[in-house]
């Protein structure tokens, strides 16, 4: 096979492959390295920003969560405040204010001690002005009080308020209710129906005739055989009615 010296030499420095197909030179590798050095850079490039994006997205999401943490906390924070508030408000309002509302206290016209002398008679003659004491120390209305009393001992003349110093027909816890209690003195029974009215009644929301009633002498009790206790509510009301006139 004849040789061409041209081609030869072409071959020798390596610049045609004589299968036809072209080999890369040292300057197309140094090219190539280069190529690649701008891809592998290009494609860092694009990483970082995408690293950078996602970074920014975080923060931007972690200070909404603060600024939403801060606001919760403040309301929170005020929540407290006022319940707080309301509380000592609840804790400072003086004692006859209370007392005053859940007794329903309604004014006593003139001078009404004098007007309940003028009404009792036996143990209770002369005693308005204790009935008002009493009624006055417990934060209960006097009519009330009066009303009640003149009921359960015929206006101070039943024998339970002359032997037993009961005005307000007590029955006794030892004897399971069957049995009045005794006191020592007027003034003590007197003393103790107030309080038995404003503790056991007026504090439990019970402000009305009708209500203390229903408990004080309810229909049907057993200690009631004769079944008089009907009537309690509309006598205390009528007599009440009148102390008020």
């Amino acid at each position: 096979m004849s040789v061409n010296p041209f081609e030869y030499l072409s071959i020798s420095k390596g610049t045609i492959n004589l299968g036809g197909s072209k080999e890369k030179t040292s300057g197309d590798t140094e090219a190539a390295k280069e190529e690649d050095k701008k891809t592998t850079s290009s494609s860092t490039s694009e990483d970082n920003y995408v690293e950078t994006d996602i970074l920014d997205d975080m923060q931007d999401n972690l200070e909404m969560m603060r600024e939403q943490s801060e606001q919760i906390t403040d309301a929170i924070t005020n929540l407290l405040k006022s319940n707080i508030t309301a509380a000592q408000q609840s804790q400072a309002a003086p004692a006859s204010a209370s007392q005053t509302s859940n007794a329903s206290i309604t004014p006593v016209s003139g001078d009404f001690a004098n007007k309940l002398n003028q009404k009792f008679k036996g143990a209770l003659a002369n005693k308005g002005d204790v009935i008002v004491g009493a009624a006055q120390k417990y934060g209960l209305d006097p009519a009330l009080l009066a009303a009640i009393m003149a009921l359960e001992t015929g206006w101070g003349t039943s024998s339970a308020v002359k032997n037993q110093n009961n005005p307000g027909g007590l029955m006794s816890a030892s004897s399971n209710w069957m049995k009045l209690q005794s006191f020592s003195t007027i003034e003590e029974g007197i003393d103790a129906m107030a309080k038995n009215l404003k503790k056991g009644y007026i504090d439990k929301g019970l402000t009305t005739i009708a209500q203390i009633g229903n408990k004080y002498c309810p229909v049907g009790a057993a200690n009631d055989p004769n079944g008089t206790n009907s009537g309690w509510i509309p006598s205390v009301t009528s007599i009440y009615n009148q102390l008020k006139a």
